[in-house]
């Protein structure tokens, strides 16, 4: 995934996407090319890796991988943006956009078929939704009957790379036009990136062109005398 140095996940942000339950694309490769599937991911901090189970028919699970090497992408919020949200388009016309945030995980992809492997991974990740105690009258033999058509993935972190593009580039009244924007939309978590994240790195920016360019009109120093 490319990312500009002004699109990059602040790291505090990138480690809360990484390890708190929600669902993602498992991404593997295998000799007639690539597989996919959205399931539930949970954090194991033991062997920091992103942990879930697939259906044991699942191709991701059943057909060797041609390469070791898998990708979970974490997408957590993204929408429309339209050159009318933006405060400086009467000014200058924009074209429209999409915002987003996303967090791509990469590394050793291991499936464990074996039905006590798949269940641990199926009971955390239950867990780890705070819901644990729903299993419990589902009764440990059928857990146990029903964990022979899962295996457990396991997906090595060991590259994360994070990217919010979320207008950060954009001149800080853009940005506040926005933000009002995805809050009458509902878009919460955009709003809340928005605000915390993107409208103070836009009015830094904003800050140091107006200062460098201060120090280029104080270097050419006054026009020719008429």
């Amino acid at each position: 995934m490319y990312v500009a140095q002004h699109f990059e996940l602040p790291e505090d942000y990138a480690r809360r996407l990484l390890t708190a339950p929600r669902r993602g694309n498992l991404v593997t490769v295998h000799d007639h090319g690539p597989e996919a599937s959205l399931v539930p991911f949970y954090h194991d901090e033991a062997t920091g890796s992103l942990v879930t189970h697939l259906v044991r028919n699942n191709p991701q699970a059943r057909l060797p991988l041609a390469h070791p090497t898998g990708l979970v992408i974490l997408d957590e919020a993204d929408a429309y943006v339209s050159p009318a949200m933006y405060a400086t388009n009467d000014v200058m016309p924009n074209v429209p956009t999409w915002d987003y945030i996303t967090l791509h995980v990469s590394g050793r992809v291991h499936v464990d078929p074996r039905p006590d492997a798949a269940l641990e991974a199926a009971v955390r990740l239950t867990e780890a939704m705070g819901d644990g105690a729903a299993l419990d009258a589902v009764g440990q033999g059928k857990l146990q009957r029903m964990a022979r058509a899962i295996v457990a993935v396991r997906v090595e972190a060991t590259t994360v790379r994070g990217k919010a593009k979320m207008s950060q580039n954009r001149h800080p009244d853009d940005v506040r036009g926005l933000i009002a924007a995805m809050e009458d939309q509902g878009e919460e978590i955009l709003a809340r990136y928005l605000r915390e994240v993107s409208l103070p790195y836009a009015e830094e920016r904003l800050a140091t062109i107006t200062r460098l360019r201060g120090a280029r009109r104080a270097v050419a120093g006054p026009g020719p005398a008429r």
